[in-house]
């Protein structure tokens, strides 16, 4: 490839500025002339080869051109074959002409030559004379082989001859088609621009009258919008703006714990029921991963989908050292222990409504973590944890039985629901077991080295803090809200708390005095108030521990529709005994259930968890009231027998 060189008339650029080599010296001397301003410039070429050398100097664009054309710029091993082999066929002829010292270029000269090529390389239909004289115009002009290149794509017409109104009507026509169905087609747009072409035709002239394209045609325009605009009107601008971006260099962590990405995703594994043994539906997996690391630093998993007790559950399991799990299955023991604690200084989140509650909100605030929410339908913003969930499944889930495979259509004739054997303790014991020394074990391409060593690479630029105390943790971890206290004590969800600590409160404040509340919504039998005048929180128990202890929210939600519905008071003790029990019942009956999605309703019911793997709804049938035993029969008419005399003495005479 030719380009820069010494010879008069040459454009080139020099640090931003054009300049034209007017003359060569005998004695190493350049004259140029500046472009801009037509001044006159003397230097050498040893300057200008230094220039070029350090990158300063390069070929104007004027001088790489040849008969107005632009001259092909890309390596030429990227052309066809044919085009390869026209080029060598045209310098062939070229070369031939400079051995023969060719000057006069007429048929007369040129002729004998380019018959003698044309045998030589066994050309069956040589050129003609004043084809090879315009081939050696543009070589000579450029020096460059490239001017050599055929320009057979460029034959025909390939320009749209349509008017500027034509190209309008079409693009709304095809805005209206795209707009009425995704799925539409060529054909209907051209039926919606004729008619466009007829409504406009109506208020014209008859010469002005615009003429309708052939469907061919806008086939041809259509084939011409830019690949953003087609999949915009196809698949949606998220999905046009997802395809057609560049992938950036995602936020980059220095530190562990300086940003953790949590999110959730069903499991593509079903479970079983530790009792019946019956399928139970697939779990939903919470779990947050430091960025740093790629170490995952904690989990929840449950059946009642995304929520703010998934999250929280998540959130205390990731800040809390971690202790070996239960081993539930003999002979799978795990290697490794789990290294990651510490509370974290941001957490990254997509906009689910479990991340915008007033709770969470609430408990990063009092552990000074910032919340990080990412644009919404945005899932590279957080591409580490997206990444981290499709290994789980893939590399895990998919080669345990019971599996459900990533689509449907994959299943083929295998069941997943008759495969499944793990409970779900089982499964948290098989998800650490790989977690710990399968995957924190791997090099990751990412950080070019293990999770596992990263994370103890990191360790020796922090250290991992801890809250005040286990116990101010728990407290302060949980479902936030605010009450009145009143007279009968605080009213939570229908259920009343009261004590000692809530009587010293009511005499400081009185009545109608607003409190922040932290419950857990996995036992609803103790919450945590905090008073006014006072730093940490304190423990207030319900009054009917009978009915509280070890209820969840979403079993007690259930218990109060179903006394609603009975038309009872929410607050009857009774009806609220009755009611866990008979749902207690009820739920047990639904594990026998043949429909999953009934099994995995129970499931949920249940609370069963992570945390709590062998979670059961018991309930002791209420108490009945003795039956009373009357005096007399009330049938015997005969009154009965008088009771016997008897004197009462005053002052014990």
């Amino acid at each position: 490839m030719r380009g820069f060189a010494f010879r008069t008339g040459l454009v080139f650029d020099w640090l931003g500025v054009e300049y034209r080599l007017e003359r060569l010296g005998n004695d190493d001397q350049v004259v140029l002339e500046r472009l801009t301003d037509g001044q006159i410039i003397l230097s050498s070429k040893a300057d200008l080869l230094s220039a070029f050398t350090a990158g300063g100097i390069k070929a104007s664009q004027t001088t790489a051109r040849v008969d107005g054309t632009q001259i092909y710029g890309r390596p030429l091993s990227e052309l066809s074959e044919r085009n390869q082999a026209e080029i060598r066929r045209r310098m062939a002829y070229l070369r031939a002409m400079d051995q023969e010292g060719v000057r006069a270029f007429s048929k007369r000269h040129l002729d004998p030559v380019i018959t003698e090529v044309a045998e030589q390389i066994e050309d069956p239909q040589p050129p003609s004379w004043i084809t090879v004289y315009r081939w050696h115009s543009k070589y000579r002009y450029s020096k460059d082989v490239r001017a050599l290149i055929p320009r057979f794509a460029h034959r025909g017409n390939s320009i749209l001859r349509q008017s500027d109104e034509i190209l309008d009507l079409f693009g709304e026509a095809t805005e209206e088609a795209f707009a009425a169905s995704p799925a539409a087609t060529i054909t209907s747009i051209h039926t919606r621009l004729a008619g466009k072409i007829l409504q406009k035709n109506h208020s014209r002239l008859p010469e002005e009258q615009l003429r309708t394209p052939a469907l061919r045609t806008s086939y041809r325009m259509f084939a011409l919008l830019p690949s953003y605009d087609r999949t915009r009107l196809q698949k949606g601008k998220s999905a046009a703006n997802d395809r057609h971006r560049i992938a950036q260099m995602a936020p980059q962590a220095t530190r562990i714990l300086e940003r953790v990405e949590v999110d959730h995703t069903p499991l593509d594994l079903f479970l079983i029921d530790e009792r019946s043994g019956v399928p139970i539906g697939r779990p939903i997996l919470t779990i947050l991963i430091d960025s740093f690391s790629r170490f995952p630093v904690g989990y929840f998993l449950n059946f009642g989908g995304p929520s703010a007790m998934a999250v929280m559950g998540a959130l205390r399991h990731s800040i809390l050292p971690k202790t070996p799990t239960e081993k539930v299955i003999p002979g799978l023991e795990i290697l490794h222990a789990w290294p990651c604690y510490g509370v974290m200084d941001c957490l990254a989140m997509d906009n689910g409504l479990e991340f915008h509650g007033t709770g969470l909100e609430g408990v990063t605030m009092d552990l000074s973590i910032h919340n990080l929410f990412c644009p919404k339908k945005e899932p590279r913003f957080k591409g580490k944890i997206e990444r981290f969930q499709g290994t789980l499944n893939y590399c895990l889930c998919h080669q345990l039985p019971g599996t459900s495979l990533a689509k449907l259509a994959e299943r083929g004739e295998y069941d997943p629901q008759k495969h499944a054997v793990l409970t779900i303790a089982e499964c948290k014991q098989v998800i650490e077991k790989w977690l710990l020394d399968i995957y924190a074990q791997t090099i990751q391409r990412g950080i070019r080295t293990t999770p596992w060593a990263k994370w103890h690479e990191g360790l020796r630029f922090r250290t991992p803090e801890l809250p005040n105390s286990i116990e101010l943790l728990q407290k302060r971890i949980g479902l936030v809200a605010e009450r009145t206290l009143q007279r009968d004590g605080i009213t939570l969800r229908g259920i009343r708390y009261g004590g000692q600590e809530l009587d010293r409160i009511m005499h400081t404040w009185g009545p109608g005095t607003k409190l922040r509340i932290v419950y857990d919504p996995e036992d609803l039998c103790t919450i945590q108030i905090w008073a006014p005048d006072q730093q940490d929180p304190v423990s207030i128990r319900a009054l009917d521990q009978a009915y509280a202890k070890g209820l969840t929210l979403a079993q007690h939600e259930l218990i109060r529709r179903q006394i609603r519905e009975d038309g009872q008071a929410a607050e009857n003790p009774e009806a609220l005994l009755q009611a866990k029990y008979d749902l207690a019942v009820s739920v047990d009956q639904l594990m026998q259930s043949r429909k999953q999605r009934t099994r995995r309703r129970a499931a949920k019911i249940h609370g069963i968890t992570s945390s709590n793997p062998n979670a059961q709804l018991a309930a002791e049938p209420p108490k009945k009231a003795k039956k009373f035993t009357p005096l007399f029969d009330a049938k015997d008419e005969a009154p009965p027998e008088p009771l016997p005399t008897f004197q009462l003495n005053r002052g014990g005479r």
